[in-house]
């Protein structure tokens, strides 16, 4: 599943949105609140796709069409390295980002939330935002969240990332990796063909974070083993090659489940978040116990 720059949203920022700040080691990070009026407690942990922010356009309609159901938001800007981020991180930005950088910065917005006496939490996730939101499920035991809903997660097999690759940068992932080989994590290294920004310049850390072998940042390998309340929202119809999306719904554990949405694409499109809303607000009041 190829990912694509993530759109800016032309739409203004939700009613009420206030910016929330936390420290994380040596980084601010940053994330967008919107509590409706009178909603409760319980707190809905947005996570972006591949480079993105909580000003793309899928999360800031998300976010609006939630308020508009009573559910409170936090839309978290994940760091990608940059103390404060605010915006999308642009392809010709140094890349020290790793992957599994998510897992604590989700983490660490989770306890902030239960810290601030709002709660359950539960975590929506798009693209890699919902694979890492799988990992962290399964790294975890989703210590801080009562549950998960994942659109369209991104996967990983050998296979599937070497042909992704070739067929935006023509050459394989094993060349990429053979030459990186001599460098130390943190060196810099100039001219790297790297997720959708073409050229950039990376670390040696950051590249293999995204290229290197780790079945852990493939969604349903990471969701076989989670304990957490999980559904997972699948474009449909599927395309011939979505590997991703046919092994999602062969998942095996009792935990989770998986919904087609028509129509809605891997980006789901604004046509497609009527029906995203609704699953999302009717799965985890599902969840609720009985009486609530």
């Amino acid at each position: 599943m190829l990912s694509a720059s993530p759109a800016i949203a032309d739409t203004p920022a939700p009613a009420g949105a206030i910016i929330e700040t936390i420290r994380h080691g040596a980084l601010d990070l940053k994330a967008r609140h919107v509590r409706p009026p009178g909603a409760g407690l319980d707190t809905i942990i947005l996570v972006h796709d591949t480079l993105g922010g909580f000003e793309s356009t899928l999360i800031t309609e998300l976010q609006t069409a939630l308020a508009a159901e009573g559910l409170s938001t936090l839309a978290i800007n994940l760091s990608l390295g940059v103390s404060a981020r605010m915006t999308a991180f642009e392809c010709n930005e140094r890349h020290r980002h790793r992957h599994e950088d998510a897992l604590e910065e989700i983490d660490a917005w989770a306890d902030w939330l239960l810290g601030e006496g709002l709660g359950p939490v539960a975590l929506v996730g798009h693209g890699r935002g919902g694979a890492q939101i799988a990992w962290y499920l399964a790294k975890t035991g989703g210590r801080h969240v009562n549950a998960a809903v994942l659109l369209a997660p991104s996967g990983w097999t050998p296979r599937s990332a070497d042909m992704e690759y070739r067929a935006r940068y023509t050459n394989g992932i094993a060349a990429l990796l053979t030459r990186i080989a001599s460098f130390k994590p943190d060196d810099y290294i100039d001219n790297v063909p790297f997720l959708h920004c073409g050229s950039v310049v990376a670390t040696r850390a950051s590249i293999n974070s995204y290229y290197g072998v780790e079945p852990k940042r493939d969604a349903p390998t990471a969701l076989a083993n989670v304990k957490t309340p999980v559904l997972a929202l699948l474009p449909d119809p599927l395309s011939d090659n979505d590997d991703v999306t046919k092994r999602l719904s062969a998942v095996k554990n009792q935990f989770v489940s998986v919904r087609p949405i028509p129509g809605a694409g891997a980006q789901f499109s604004s046509d497609a978040l009527p029906v995203v809303v609704k699953a999302i607000e009717a799965y985890l009041q599902s969840l609720q116990p009985t009486g609530n």
